[in-house]
């Protein structure tokens, strides 16, 4: 029984930030962004190595289970969190605001996605999704401006409250045919009879679906473009950045675990999914000129892309959309990273007219965001050509043509809109003066950029114990 609660020390080091924080938000006197961050820095390293010690130990199995794929996951959303929360103290630092708040938000976010990540269980994929929900509407309401977020989160509290709804309800059917919460079982259950009644295969429908909302898939995707839209730098970047990855967890293991012999059930459903996603991220991004809404809708057209390349879950499938979707992830940091540059009168920019002219003065910021931006298109020799090209051989492997023939059009938008950027900040007169940028922001497209030329040389050096960890799932 002692072993357990050891085993649970990556659970308790996130845990242990809250108490902490709050005796530190009362009793200390001079307290700055700074603090909090060294705090969240401080408990997120503990959480790394604890979860890296008992990597594949768990103490409720039947409820959710540590194994080297969740590790995977987990050891890269909380290094990104990391470099997140160590870029958002600068943002905090100039705004001269608090930051306590938003570190516990995303301690709280973090929680659940360690628990999401890690879901043996309906009765944990159950409970870990509310929490989520809980932690997206405390990290929106983290704006001084109370009033212009209020009606975003109070929209996503319902949605959210609906969608937790029909996922329980989801889970009841299938816990009242299946006799149990546990994805082995559930998983023996089909396998008997794949074509159960409707009822069960109605709960698993419900189970996908509020899974799909949480992935902000489209139809489902109003709440993440709102969220863009009105929050801080801040929250942008973490609900962009973080979520992706444990949601691409959470989907392989229940699909793997719990509902792989629905294959033919499910492999439809999600194909509608990831199509009207892929297809309406692509097109609406062509129409927006505010640079958060526009990467905002990239990232659903790379949920799309994803989901394409791995809802066969195969081994080579699941292998082809975590390198696709690590390498938009790390794209898409770089590119929110130079956002924390664009900055005007202390004022942080996010309208194209505004930031014309950028390369000017900025010359390195510019073509480290042009690298970025070819990386997501997909552009030889960056490594986004690597990550894309694997999911289209995927593709032509397994002869899923349709699939095929509405992805490669897709690249022709998704260029379209990032060109329109670059023409932004290369080919028009500059418009306005910028502020000095901060060397943290330096620092980190340093080493994003570094890492990114590293992985070119050898595009498997960066995934190659992923493919061993994937390869055994399958």
């Amino acid at each position: 029984m002692l072993q357990n609660w050891f085993i649970l020390l990556p659970e308790f080091c996130l845990l242990s930030f809250f108490p902490i924080a709050w005796l530190v938000d009362i009793f200390r006197r001079e307290k700055t962004a700074k603090t909090f961050f060294t705090l969240a820095q401080a408990f997120l390293l503990l959480t790394i190595g604890t979860t890296i010690l008992f990597y594949d130990k768990s103490a409720f199995p039947s409820y959710w289970r540590n194994t080297a794929l969740t590790t995977l996951f987990k050891i890269f959303v909380y290094l990104l969190a990391w470099a997140w929360f160590y870029l958002s103290s600068k943002w905090f630092l100039n705004k001269k605001r608090a930051s306590f708040k938003f570190y516990a938000a995303c301690f709280i976010l973090l929680l659940g996605f360690d628990m999401l990540a890690s879901s043996a269980s309906l009765l944990a994929l159950g409970t870990a999704v509310p929490l989520i929900c809980s932690g997206y509407v405390c990290l929106i309401l983290r704006h001084w401006d109370i009033d212009k977020v209020k009606k975003p989160a109070a929209a996503f509290a319902v949605s959210a409250l609906s969608f937790c709804a029909l996922l329980w309800i989801g889970i009841s059917f299938i816990r009242f045919y299946a006799g149990s919460f546990e994805y082995e079982e559930i998983s023996r259950f089909f396998a008997k009879d794949p074509t159960a009644d409707a009822l069960p295969l109605a709960g698993v429908l419900m189970v996908i679906s509020a899974l799909m909302f949480m992935m902000a898939v489209v139809p489902f995707h109003t709440w993440f473009i709102s969220f863009i839209s009105t929050a801080v730098l801040p929250v942008c970047g973490f609900i962009t950045l973080i979520p992706p990855l444990i949601y691409f967890c959470a989907l392989i293991n229940l699909v793997k675990g719990g509902f792989e012999p629905l294959g033919d059930f499910i492999v439809p459903v999600l194909t509608i999914f990831s199509l009207l996603t892929l297809i309406t991220g692509a097109l609406s991004a062509n129409h927006e000129n505010n640079l958060r809404r526009l990467f905002g809708f990239l990232s659903l057209y790379i949920q799309g892309f994803t989901l394409i390349g791995v809802m066969d879950f195969s081994r080579g499938s699941m292998m082809a959309a975590f390198a696709y979707i690590v390498i938009s992830v790390l794209s898409l940091a770089g590119i929110y990273t130079v956002f924390l540059g664009l900055k005007s009168r202390g004022e942080y920019l996010s309208e194209q007219a505004d930031i014309t002219g950028f390369s000017e003065i900025r010359p390195y910021m510019s073509a480290a965001l042009l690298v970025f931006m070819f990386s997501l298109i997909g552009l030889a020799p960056t490594l986004g050509f690597f990550g894309n090209l694997s999911i289209i051989n995927v593709l032509i492997e397994n002869e899923a043509w349709g699939r095929a023939a509405i992805l490669l059009p897709s690249l022709l938008f998704v260029a379209g809109a990032c060109l329109q950027v670059v023409g932004t900040f290369y080919f028009k007169p500059l418009s306005n003066k910028f502020d000095r940028v901060d060397k943290a922001v330096y620092i980190c497209l340093f080493i994003n950029m570094v890492f990114i030329l590293l992985a070119l040389i050898n595009p498997a050096w960066l995934l190659r114990d992923a493919f061993v960890i994937l390869g055994d799932v399958s």
